[in-house]
């Protein structure tokens, strides 16, 4: 049966036993295959006799160019694809994927989508593995690995922003209707439930638990609160360096400031600015300062085993960092996640990652989603129905954002009475999706249009406007 694996360029010099007997590759043979161009996380996958079609694994390497660069994509891409495949193993007489036909879309349609749950998929996740098949055969069309795609396409008409008319083909096994996934966010109280008496160790009366154990429940909450103050998905805040923070301002100075997030560490690499409140700027200094650097004193000596393979620095000044090696100069933009764990300081080994685990590792992605889950799972044991993710906190900052741009917009609005009702409609709709839109670093308006049916106080902001309108109807107009 085919299996997917993913990169891992650190194990190439790592030792491995098995049988307890020792087996490491040489050094020419690390230095070999460190020349092939291998790029850490990236899937592929073996046949069930070792066999790596080189096509296949071809694609996986081509896929960054052609838009899919998130890890999160590769690895779903990789699944799905691993999917179709045992599906032609298992039930199409073990077709390979270069001969698949239509008939075989079909069979995988109905396995897939046509079966009895809980077997059956949904509409979305269907149309999520057509998006990988899909990428997968035109790609082998135009490098002439096969000569026709198993899918067949419609033709339609589409205008450009210019006017101009184009055809686009869209692939017929997609299903149209798939729900738009729920929101799942959280009020302000729950959140703090959460924090509070999940992360951070209390009793639902705001006591403190005497049997609570936790070691980082200042650091866990903080990075909850980072979350739900800026949007950020798990990924941007996890990546951050602790040298990257701007210096906090002097009190009152302000209340928020802009932050540049690196292109390198967000979604479809695109970076953007977003709003980093001072409160939350001030305790990340502090954390770096006191129980972060509490964790470099417990794991002094030897440190240097802390971090595989490390990137060493020299030094940093203005967001660029001096390499030790060949004395190169670098952008910290320029660094993806899996190198920004790698960071670290020439003399000290400390590493240049904000947030760490004990033994002084930069804190990976799935131990925050452990802590997040253990949390949770607090919760409901004093009776607190949470269940709360990393993401789910990036949703509950996207709605009580909306609500709030969207209840100042009116004020602006009908506050400035020069304001045409024409200009007036375009800065009430057009402007909270927008700056959201910014915030959250969507590419496209329609993803945050997710957030409009979960509006926290929506009737509110419609009572208002209603309000507004019936006393510009009681007086004949005279308020503009």
């Amino acid at each position: 049966m085919p299996q997917l694996f993913f990169t891992d360029l650190p194990a190439l010099q790592q030792t491995v036993t098995v049988e307890d007997v020792a087996h490491a590759l040489s050094a020419d043979e690390v230095k070999a295959a460190e020349t092939l161009g291998l790029v850490d996380g990236m899937p592929f996958i073996l046949g069930d006799d070792g066999s790596y079609d080189h096509y296949l694994n071809r694609f996986f390497r081509a896929c960054p160019t052609l838009g899919v660069r998130s890890s999160n994509s590769l690895r779903a891409y990789g699944r799905d694809i691993l999917t179709w495949m045992r599906f032609l193993a298992e039930r199409r007489d073990g077709k390979s994927l270069w001969v698949a036909d239509r008939h075989d879309v079909a069979a995988f349609h109905a396995a897939r989508r046509l079966t009895l749950p809980p077997a059956r998929i949904s509409t979305a996740s269907w149309n999520r593995s057509i998006a990988a098949m899909d990428k997968l055969y035109r790609w082998a069309v135009e490098e002439g690995v096969i000569a026709k795609s198993p899918f067949t396409y419609r033709q339609s008409w589409r205008s450009t922003s210019g006017g101009a008319a184009i055809t686009v083909a869209a692939n017929s096994a997609t299903e149209r209707g798939a729900r738009t996934r729920d929101v799942r966010y959280l009020s302000l109280e729950r959140y703090l439930l959460f924090r509070d008496i999940g992360l951070c160790g209390r009793l639902p009366d705001g006591r403190e638990d005497s049997t609570w154990q936790g070691r980082n429940g200042e650091r866990n909450a903080l990075f909850a609160e980072l979350l739900v103050t800026t949007g950020l998905r798990l990924q941007e805040a996890a990546s951050l360096l602790w040298v990257e923070l701007p210096k906090p301002e002097a009190a009152g100075a302000q209340r928020s400031r802009s932050f540049r997030l690196a292109a390198a560490i967000a979604k479809g690499s695109k970076g953007r600015a977003i709003r980093l409140p001072e409160r939350v700027l001030k305790r990340l200094h502090e954390y770096a300062a006191l129980e972060r650097a509490n964790v470099l004193a417990r794991h002094a000596q030897p440190r240097s085993a802390s971090i595989e393979h490390p990137i060493l620095v020299v030094s940093h000044d203005r967001g660029r960092i001096l390499l030790e090696k060949d004395n190169a100069r670098a952008n910290v933009d320029m660094f993806a996640p899996p190198e920004r764990s790698r960071l670290a300081w020439t003399e000290t080994s400390e590493p240049l990652c904000l947030w760490l685990a004990e033994g002084a590792r930069p804190m990976p992605m799935p131990a925050w989603e452990a802590v997040f889950r253990r949390a949770s799972a607090r919760c409901q044991r004093f009776g607190i129905d949470l269940e709360v993710t990393p993401h789910m906190l990036r949703h509950t900052f996207a709605v009580h954002m909306l609500s709030l741009l969207v209840r100042e917009q009116i004020g602006l609005v009908l506050d400035d009475r020069r304001t045409h009702i024409g200009a007036a409609y375009r800065r009430l709709l057009g402007d909270p999706l927008l700056k959201l839109q910014r915030l959250l670093g969507h590419s496209r308006i329609e993803s945050t249009h997710l957030y409009l049916d979960s509006m926290e106080e929506s009737q509110e902001v419609i009572d208002a406007a209603v309000e507004a309108w019936e006393l510009r109807i009681n007086t004949g107009g005279a308020q503009k």
